[in-house]
């Protein structure tokens, strides 16, 4: 069973494809997460265009 951390990234993975910047759909994902221990960051670097957005929880 995925943890809920890695839920979360599996839901971007899915249903947050399109580029804002150059509108790519990147049909593979390819988000990554990390941790500081007081907050979560997602973060994807589109394949074409190398913009990169990140999603940021606080943890406290």
């Amino acid at each position: 069973m995925p943890t809920p951390l890695e839920s979360q990234r599996r839901r971007y993975e899915t249903t947050d494809k399109k580029c804002p910047a150059c509108g790519y759909v990147d049909e593979d994902g390819n988000w990554k997460s990390r941790t500081d221990g007081g907050r979560i960051v997602y973060r994807h670097v589109c394949p074409s265009c190398k913009a990169s957005r990140e999603h940021t929880f606080s943890l406290k």
